[in-house]
């Protein structure tokens, strides 16, 4: 189990086109992988499930992984996460 926290630098939060990318990012990793915020755990193989976590800036997420590849998922989801283009 690879778990690491990231600060969400984008100004207008984890919206579509981030989220996807955590999405993409996520399937690198053959197991699990969740994030996590305020308590409330979810599959980032989701883009819904990405977006209903409603992390915006300054926010920490929790990114956890699990199985072939997981710390390769969580470094490119927190490459995404710690990203302050406002795109």
């Amino acid at each position: 189990m690879v778990e690491k926290a990231y600060v969400v630098m984008n100004p207008t939060g984890i919206h579509a086109r981030p989220a996807k990318k955590i999405v993409e990012a996520a399937k690198i990793c053959e197991g699990t992988v969740y994030l996590e915020k305020g308590g409330r755990k979810v599959s980032a193989k989701s883009l819904v499930n990405v977006l209903s976590i409603g992390a915006k800036q300054n926010d920490t997420v929790t990114v956890s992984a699990e199985g072939e590849k997981a710390e390769a998922a969580v470094d490119a989801i927190g490459a995404v996460l710690a990203t302050a283009e406002a795109e």
